[in-house]
C-alpha cells in the first residue's frame, strides 16, 4: 500500500488522454467487466480512490500502453518543482534571480537524481546484446542469423519495459515464424528478465541522500551563486573601465571564481597561506595570457568585497 496523491491521479488522466482512450476503453482493457468499470476509472483519475494498490496503477498504465517509467518520471518532475520552490524562498533574492534559479534547479536535480535514478535502457540493451552474443556463439549460430536474434532481444525488451504482454507474445511468434529456434528464444527471454530484474534490484537497494541534506546542499549552492554573481559584477565593472576586450572577460571571471574559492577556504583562518595561494593563482593565470596589473586590481577588489560580505554574513 502507498499514498495515492492528486498529482498521481492527474498524471494517470494525462496518460490516458495522450493515448486517445476513453475511461470505458481503459476499464475494458483492465478486464473490469462490470457496469461500474467506468466509474472505477473516474474515481481513480479524480483522486477519489483511497490508496489503490500498486498493481492497479500498473494495470492502468499497461491498459494505456504506457511505461511505468513515464509515470514516475512525471512524478519526479513535480517533486523537483515543489522542492525547488520551497528552497528558493529560504535564501536572499539575487540581482540576477532568474539565472540563479536556473542554476539552482540544475544543481538540485543533480543532487536528487542519484537517489531517483532511472533505468538506463541504452546500457541495459548493450548488456543484453553482449550476453545474447555469448549464448549464440556457444550454440554455434551462424553470423547470418545472429543479427536476427539480436533484433528479437531488443524488440522483446522494449515490450517488456512497457509491461506489454501482447507485444511480447507477438514478437516471439514473429521470430518463430522467421525460423529462429524456440529454445534459444526462450533462453534469450530469460536473459532479458534476469538483466532487468537485476537493474531494478540495484536501484531499489541504492541508498538515497536524506531529503533534508539535499535541501541544505541546494540552499548552500544558491547562496554560493548569489555571492559569485555579485563578485563577477564587480569584476565586470573593472574590466569595462580598463577597456579589456570582451573576449577576455570569461577568462578573467574564471580567475575571480578561483579567487572566491580560495578566499572562502582561508580568509580569517590562515593569512599567510591565503596570500601564498592568491599569488599562486595570479601566476597561473599570467601563464594563460592575462595581464598581471589587471589580475592584481581584481584580487584587491574581490578581497575587499568578500570581506564586506563576510561581515554582513552573506557568505
Amino acid at each position: 500500500m502507498f499514498t495515492f496523491t492528486k498529482d498521481m491521479a492527474n498524471i494517470l488522466r494525462r496518460i490516458r488522454e495522450k493515448a486517445n482512450l476513453t475511461q470505458k476503453e481503459v476499464a475494458l482493457r483492465m478486464e473490469i467487466k462490470t457496469k461500474s468499470g467506468r466509474s472505477f476509472i473516474a474515481q481513480l483519475e479524480n483522486g477519489l480512490m483511497k490508496n489503490p494498490t500498486l498493481r492497479t496503477i500498473l494495470d492502468y498504465l499497461r491498459a494505456c500502453g504506457a511505461s511505468w517509467v513515464e509515470f514516475f518520471r512525471e512524478l519526479d518532475a513535480i517533486d523537483f518543482k515543489l522542492r525547488h520552490e520551497k528552497m528558493i524562498v529560504q535564501v536572499q533574492p539575487a540581482p540576477t534571480k532568474r539565472k540563479i534559479e536556473r542554476d539552482t534547479m540544475r544543481y538540485e536535480i543533480g543532487v536528487e537524481m542519484p537517489s531517483k535514478e532511472e533505468i538506463d535502457f541504452t546500457r541495459l540493451k548493450k548488456q543484453i546484446k553482449d550476453k545474447v552474443t555469448i549464448l549464440l556463439v556457444k550454440n554455434q549460430i551462424g553470423d547470418n542469423q545472429i543479427n536476427s536474434y539480436h533484433n528479437f532481444a531488443l524488440e522483446y525488451f522494449d515490450f517488456l519495459a512497457k509491461l506489454n504482454k501482447a507485444g511480447m507474445k507477438m514478437v516471439t511468434e514473429k521470430y518463430q515464424r522467421a525460423g529462429l529456434k524456440f529454445h534459444l528464444l526462450f533462453k534469450i527471454k530469460k536473459i532479458i528478465n534476469s538483466v532487468l530484474r537485476g537493474e531494478i534490484k540495484r536501484l531499489e537497494t541504492k541508498k538515497p541522500l536524506p531529503t533534508e541534506k539535499q535541501e541544505r546542499m541546494a540552499i548552500g549552492f544558491t547562496k554560493y551563486r548569489i555571492a559569485i554573481e555579485k563578485l563577477e559584477a564587480e569584476a565586470h565593472k573593472i574590466l569595462c573601465d580598463l577597456g579589456v576586450p570582451p573576449p577576455w572577460f570569461s577568462s578573467y571571471k574564471a580567475f575571480v571564481r578561483q579567487l572566491f574559492k580560495t578566499l572562502k577556504k582561508y580568509y580569517g583562518k590562515d593569512q599567510e597561506l591565503l596570500n601564498k595561494n592568491l599569488l599562486g593563482i595570479i601566476e597561473r593565470w599570467k601563464k594563460e595570457g592575462l595581464k598581471e596589473e589587471i589580475l592584481i586590481k581584481l584580487k584587491e577588489k574581490i578581497t575587499s568585497v568578500f570581506g564586506l560580505m563576510k561581515l554582513r554574513a552573506e557568505i
